[in-house]
């Protein structure tokens, strides 16, 4: 014969500690329903925020590298006037985009090719204090270098030479020694010119091009 099932009484469910646990989350989240909706609706803002400003840049960067095809293409055909005032307006509206410092470079460019250095070299310094593209580095440095031996300042196109060599490549950076050591040779400092030599001579596989210009300031020693 079956026994008849124990009912459980009201004080043994107050004891069950699962049930306690419940209760208490219970009384805990009703205490604490405002802060959690308040954190709730934080994150849902924040996600959002972060969420439109990720298609803005998105879009940005779409709009910012259209407007630099149209210049570029304006710079291709020599068509400077035009050229310069695309890669203004590109600096004016694209801030954060890397067509900005594009723009800065070919703007250096163009001032560089006008004879007028001021204006070259803050677009250029501007650049290179940004470092990138680093493909457009070295034509950065060799006109600053340019600019600053044109005011006769030899210290600091040397300064720039060394400095520049941490930020091209392998290849770019032996080319600027070389570029250095033209410029010791013209000041007569022929032991420095040796030691940059030396370092080049080390160097296994130097491009033919390179090779050349080095035995050529080897024959000028």
């Amino acid at each position: 014969m079956l026994k008849p099932k124990r009912k459980i009484i009201r004080e043994e469910i107050k004891r069950d500690p699962f049930l306690e646990t419940i209760d208490k989350l219970e009384n805990s989240f009703e205490k604490n329903k405002k802060t959690a909706i308040n954190i709730a609706l934080g994150l849902l803002v924040v996600i959002f925020v972060v969420n439109f400003l990720f298609k803005k840049q998105t879009q940005k960067n779409i709009d910012s590298n259209s407007s630099l095809g149209v210049a570029m293409v304006a710079f291709e055909n020599g068509d400077y006037e035009n050229a310069k005032f695309q890669f203004e307006t590109i600096i004016a509206d694209f801030s954060g985009t890397s067509a900005l410092n594009i723009s800065r470079f070919y703007l250096g460019k163009i001032h560089f090719e006008n004879n007028e250095f001021g204006k070259s070299e803050k677009f250029l310094d501007l650049f290179l204090k940004a470092g990138d593209p680093q493909i457009l580095c070295l034509g950065a440095i060799k006109m600053l270098v340019d600019i600053a031996l044109n005011n006769n300042k030899y210290d600091k196109a040397i300064k720039l030479l060394d400095d520049g060599s941490k930020k091209v490549s392998k290849n770019d950076s032996i080319e600027l020694k070389l570029i250095k050591a033209n410029i010791l040779i013209k000041q007569g400092k022929t032991d420095l010119v040796k030691v940059l030599i030396d370092e080049l001579e080390a160097v296994e596989k130097l491009p033919q091009h390179l090779n050349q210009e080095k035995e050529v300031i080897i024959g000028m020693m």
